[in-house]
């Protein structure tokens, strides 16, 4: 096993101020709103530092989401792991959902967020969520746990649209709707859909 030399451990800590400061500042601007002498500067470095460790801002901002993705679908998958019946499946994806958005505001802005210069990467990242989506619901629906009659790549793709959406807008003003109200809502629009009541009649 290789020890890290000082000089490369020098090089991994810039690097890891570089996407700190990334991250702090993508959330609050925007990705178009930053330059890559903003980062350096607010990182401790000389502006041209950015460019031994990133090819353009683009690039740490892609770094950041992907990133910021996979350790959310680890913290979603964690979660859900050995749950077998449906509910108790939304319900433990839905609130380690809730609960990311809640720890790592900043970063949920990055990955959902609505800044235009970054919708190529924030699309990736969606179309990622819905795969594991439909990936989910294409296993329930193999095991007998769910019926055939929805279509696992159209629900996937609304679900993503609706939690994306939803977690955005609640980590702005996460005093304005109780967190147990936002999961509880998501919950029951997952399993029942808009109108639960008529569905019971």
């Amino acid at each position: 096993m290789s020890v890290s030399t000082p000089a490369e451990r020098a090089k991994a800590a810039t690097r890891a101020r570089m996407l700190d400061a990334g991250r702090q500042l993508f959330s609050s601007r925007g990705l178009h709103r930053v330059t890559t002498h903003d980062i350096a500067r607010a990182a401790g470095f000389a502006p041209g530092t950015f460019y031994l460790h990133f090819a353009d801002k683009s690039a740490l901002f892609r770094e950041i989401a992907h990133s910021t993705f996979e350790d959310l679908r680890r913290r979603i998958e964690s979660a859900a792991a050995g749950c077998t019946a449906l509910p108790e499946t939304v319900r433990a994806r839905v609130e380690a959902l809730v609960a990311y958005a809640d720890e790592n505001r900043e970063l949920i802005r990055i990955i959902f967020g609505a800044d235009t210069e970054a919708a190529a990467v924030e699309a990736e990242l969606l179309d990622k969520f819905a795969e594991l989506i439909a990936q989910g619901r294409s296993q329930m629906v193999a095991a007998g746990q769910m019926p055939a009659d929805v279509d696992p790549a159209v629900l996937s793709q609304a679900l993503v649209g609706m939690l994306s959406r939803v977690v955005r807008w609640w980590v702005d003003d996460p005093a304005a709707t109780p967190r147990e109200v936002v999961i509880e809502t998501l919950i029951s629009i997952h399993l029942a859909g808009t109108h639960p009541a008529s569905r019971e009649r």
